[in-house]
């Protein structure tokens, strides 16, 4: 386990760079269809709804993996558990790259989602048990521009190789980088022993239910509008899973995540802003290259490089942000970052009619630094201030809920998008796209407020942070 002086192995540097590969693989694709699916819709002869789910599907499996990886970590061995995420993340990749219909393509995503699910968490609690106390900040600060800085970097990266290539090509490319990791791997090594612990699938299938209902709810949103029965039955349907989870988590003795945490409202405030966020932050990435390709007539090569400086500059900004977190504490970089992620949605919002490339990359350099500013920064506070001897469930927690707020993300942009207005798809993307940032506002002024009464209470209990 970490202390506050130690110095890192180079063993230890290269497990993180391992797992730091195959996690921004996994993020860097999951936002790299995005900017394929016009493509997508005409070579497989589906629609908009349909072809989502290869970014939904991707992060909602993403999510349920991710939500047993405390369990895991504490089953198997480091580096097995890592070794087969990677596998998991070949075999799904090769799905993709020879699939020769929209379900092979579908089936492919889920397999590689397994792999991502695995690998993300691990990259964090591998930093959490390495780094020396003092550089926390830093270290979580570079596994956060992970997941920050890969998204938006996905759409650049994938419009580059559909305007050049195929599609497919976004698979083959990656490919090389996977089997480094792989290599990089045999470095991890393990720290805290193992405990053999029966797993709660019933849980598990609760949970499963959950994230699939509400999913599937709001995917009804863009054609039913908010007020429809497919909604609320799937609302009920979660509401009933959520109760019956929380009934049988707190008789079961089997290991799957230790929901007592929740008790702790530091943690459940920052975490609830924090996937505030995330929500925001993969919806708008989702939004961006598509309004630049159907409402700016950008190609998608356009579409997506248009994200990239402000990707580049925020994510090399990062460690910056960690830095601050170490030397002036949690609060100063949080607000000033959510501030800056607040003002950027507002500039969104009020041109979105008529959003320019060159103003979407301007607009989107603001956006990037905000959020990238107070993400990390967000769950090194939470997990810091819930205490070692639970922050691998904390991580679990913070991990799941990323990615399903950035599944829900995905779902209720598209969802918005659908239900903009005008005689033209250029005219229904500028509209929906409005409603989309307005929406976002509202959540993100909302995580003003969850800051203030975090701290407040953080505070009192940990004064120095």
């Amino acid at each position: 386990m970490n202390h506050p002086n130690q110095k890192m192995s180079t063993r230890d540097i290269l497990s993180i760079i391992a797992a730091a590969i195959m996690a921004f693989i996994g993020v860097l694709i999951e936002t790299s269809m995005n900017v394929t699916f016009p493509t997508l819709i005409s070579q497989f002869k589906v629609d908009l709804s349909m072809v989502q789910w290869v970014t939904t599907g991707y992060l909602l499996v993403v999510s349920l993996v991710i939500v047993c990886s405390s369990y895991i970590k504490g089953r198997f061995k480091e580096r097995n558990i890592f070794m087969a995420g990677v596998l998991f993340s070949i075999i799904g990749d090769l799905a993709c790259a020879l699939a020769p219909g929209f379900s092979i393509l579908l089936i492919g995503r889920l397999i590689q989602a397994i792999g991502t699910g695995i690998v993300l968490p691990l990259l964090f609690n591998i930093i959490l048990e390495r780094a020396p106390m003092a550089k926390r900040g830093v270290f979580m600060g570079m596994g956060g521009l992970i997941v920050s800085m890969a998204p938006a970097l996905g759409p650049t990266f994938g419009g580059i190789v559909v305007n050049f290539t195929s599609w497919r090509y976004i698979f083959w490319f990656v490919l090389p980088l996977m089997i480094i990791g792989f290599v990089l791997g045999f470095a991890i090594e393990q720290i805290t022993p193992l405990v053999k612990q029966k797993f709660d699938w019933i849980r598990l299938l609760l949970l499963t239910i959950m994230f699939t209902s509400l999913t599937l709810g709001f995917n009804t949103v863009g054609q039913s509008g908010w007020l429809n029965g497919k909604l609320g039955l799937c609302l009920i349907i979660t509401a009933l899973a959520v109760g019956i989870f929380i009934a049988v988590s707190n008789r079961s003795k089997r290991v799957l995540i230790n929901i007592s945490i929740f008790k702790n409202p530091v943690f459940t405030l920052a975490l609830i802003a924090y996937v505030l966020i995330q929500f925001s932050n993969i919806g708008v990435n989702f939004v961006l290259p598509n309004y630049a390709q159907i409402a700016g007539h950008a190609t998608a090569m356009i579409g997506g490089m248009i994200l990239l400086p402000g990707s580049l500059i925020s994510g090399l900004l990062n460690p910056v942000w960690g830095r601050m977190y170490d030397n002036l504490g949690a609060k100063k970089p949080i607000l000033i970052g959510n501030s800056i992620f607040f003002i950027a949605i507002i500039i969104f919002a009020v041109f979105s009619l008529k959003l320019s490339p060159m103003m979407i990359l301007v607009y989107y350099l603001i956006f990037a630094i905000g959020v990238t500013m107070s993400f990390a920064n967000t769950m090194t506070y939470a997990l810091t201030i819930t205490g070692s001897e639970k922050e691998a469930d904390a991580n679990a927690i913070f991990n799941t809920l990323q990615q399903f707020g950035g599944s829900i993300g995905t779902v209720i942009a598209s969802s918005f998008l659908a239900s903009g207005a005008g005689h033209s798809p250029a005219a229904v993307m500028q509209s929906g796209t409005q409603h989309v940032f307005i929406f976002f506002g509202i959540l993100i002024f909302i995580n003003f407020f969850l800051y203030n009464f975090t701290f407040k209470l953080g505070h009192k209990l940990m004064p120095n942070l």
